[in-house]
């Protein structure tokens, strides 16, 4: 367990009553400075959260993504559960003309340094982004800014664009912040670190301080969506999962983000701590095989991996129903998904005799005397991937299918290096978080795309994909994204293992917090809930 979180431990049983009552009193005067336990403190709540990932620093440019899940960075466009992004900063998004779209911002916003958020800061925003930020810039190739309105700003655009309100609504690409006080910052040579308390965003909450343990946050007085409903906010990096899990046991946390599935057995009949689901928006855990390794040069092998998986029994029997199971690259309920994805044993079995893997008896499969094995990546940061791993081993090996499993501390860095690496397990969805549905085929399908770690060279692929970035008509669009699923499948380019229901772990007066969308965990109306059928 992290030293950042103390447990509380439980005395001897022969302690008196008394002394029990004196204890649990001291106890529940803790947790009041995280909003944790049973009575609600007096005045604004504070929240405490427990999350795996560090925050290094405020650089937009780096980590400007962090901002919009904690508060204190939004976004102009806010990623919705039916998957079409609604204005959050802006007040107006249209298209009046293929190559043209008008942003209108809401009125009388300002970054925290008292900065105006006008058409001329927004402008030069977007300006900024396209120029600096690569991901934006590919999304939007020859987009250009310009000021037409004292809160209004025209996106020009070298082809029809169907996908900007998806781009506006994601935290990697236009998180909103004061471009000229961030150029003054970088051109005066001042370190990352000094952009604590620069005020260069426009959220609700305001990071007071930053370092390697914890940051701590305040309430922006002049907050321009009305007065935020905590009096503080506090977000703790905790790489174990269990610490975490046992930080709110001990009133040392409110939430815990990113919780095993596993845990959430242990936790029925608590009182202390919760295991409190959401609605999934998509697919979670991708398996990736790696097209420039053996046997994944092969797409019969991929074709029969995928095959080979039973998706219902990861989702009810592994994750202990906390997963739907996995039928392809979307969830069901989207008007364009397909079910691509099914247990065949047989025809998994099949597909591989024809690759030439064949087994006698219930013997390994080998071909030219070697066996059929590789091995998968998993990582601690999701600890999912490790128990998903581990059933996918069991059940390929009914297939004669050796599987190694093999943690390492950052799954991109050990997938980036091309080579290496057969197969990996990582949480990715195939939405964006602002619901792009073209963004994610791009970055990990497209030939070109800079996530593509499994080498897909795939030129019809490319093709489909090219030329849905530029569909407006959505019965075309919809087409387009079932020719492409299908493609994906035929190929074996791609599948997912399961669909999970996102969860965190509550303190006692958090347990009716609603597990959000797209991460955000913290906005301005963010404050504890009465639990369903409390």
């Amino acid at each position: 367990m992290s030293s950042r979180f103390p447990v509380l431990r439980r005395g001897p049983r022969r302690l008196c009553a008394a002394v029990l009552a004196v204890l649990l009193a001291v106890a529940l005067a803790g947790c009041a400075t995280t909003g944790g336990g049973d009575a609600a403190p007096a005045g604004p709540p504070t929240l405490t959260i427990a999350t795996g990932f560090a925050i290094d620093d405020l650089d937009p440019l780096e980590n400007g993504f962090w901002g919009p899940e904690f508060g204190y960075v939004e976004l102009l466009m806010r990623p919705e559960r039916g998957g079409e992004p609604t204005p959050w900063v802006l007040s107006e998004l249209a298209n009046p003309e293929p190559l043209s779209w008008r942003l209108r911002l809401n009125e009388g916003i300002t970054f925290q340094n008292g900065a105006a958020l006008d058409g001329a800061a927004l402008a030069a925003l977007l300006t900024f982004q396209l120029a600096e930020n690569p991901s934006f810039a590919a999304a939007l190739p020859g987009a250009s800014a310009a000021v037409t309105g004292p809160l209004e700003v025209t996106l020009s655009t070298a082809r029809p664009a169907p996908n900007v309100p998806a781009l506006l609504a994601d935290e990697g690409m236009v998180p909103v912040y004061d471009v000229a006080a961030y150029q003054r910052h970088v051109a005066a040579g001042a370190p990352a670190g000094e952009l604590v308390g620069a005020g260069l965003y426009t959220g609700p909450y305001v990071v007071d301080s930053l370092d390697a343990e914890a940051m701590h946050l305040s309430p922006r007085p002049d907050y321009w969506g009305g007065t935020p409903a905590l009096a503080g906010l506090t977000v703790r990096f905790v790489p174990e999962a269990s610490a975490r899990i046992q930080a709110v046991q001990a009133g040392e946390a409110d939430l815990a983000l990113y919780p095993p599935t596993a845990s959430a057995p242990a936790l029925a009949g608590r009182a202390d701590s919760f295991f409190v689901t959401g609605e999934p928006t998509g697919p979670t855990f991708m398996l990736q095989l790696n097209q420039r390794e053996a046997p994944f040069d092969d797409p019969l092998v991929r074709r029969a991996v995928y095959a080979g998986i039973d998706y219902a029994e990861l989702a009810n029997d592994v994750m202990n129903g906390l997963y739907a199971p996995a039928t392809g690259l979307y969830i069901e309920s989207l008007s364009w998904a397909e079910k691509t994805q099914a247990t065949d044993p047989a025809a998994a079995g099949a597909l591989l005799d024809q690759a030439g893997w064949t087994r006698t008896g219930d013997g390994p499969r080998t071909r030219d005397g070697a066996p059929l094995r590789f091995v998968m990546l998993t990582y601690p940061q999701q600890p999912d991937s490790d128990a998903l791993a581990l059933a996918v081993q069991a059940q390929l090996a009914r297939l004669g299918v050796g599987v190694d499993i093999r943690q390492v501390p950052d799954i991109t860095s050990a997938m980036e290096q091309g080579t290496g690496w057969q197969a990996a397990v990582s949480g990715n969805g195939f939405l964006s978080f602002g619901g792009d549905y073209l963004s994610p085929l791009r970055t990990y399908l497209h030939s070109t795309g800079p996530r593509n770690y499994p080498g897909i060279s795939d030129p019809q692929l490319d093709a489909l994909i090219e030329r849905l970035a530029v569909e407006l008509d959505t019965t075309a669009r919809d087409e387009l994204l079932r020719r492409i699923q299908h493609r994906i499948a035929d190929n074996g380019h791609l599948g997912y293992l399961g669909v999970r229901l996102p969860a965190v772990v509550a303190g006692p007066a958090w347990r009716g917090y609603p597990v959000p969308i797209a991460n955000l965990w913290v906005d301005a109306r963010t404050a504890p809930q009465a639990a369903p059928g409390a």
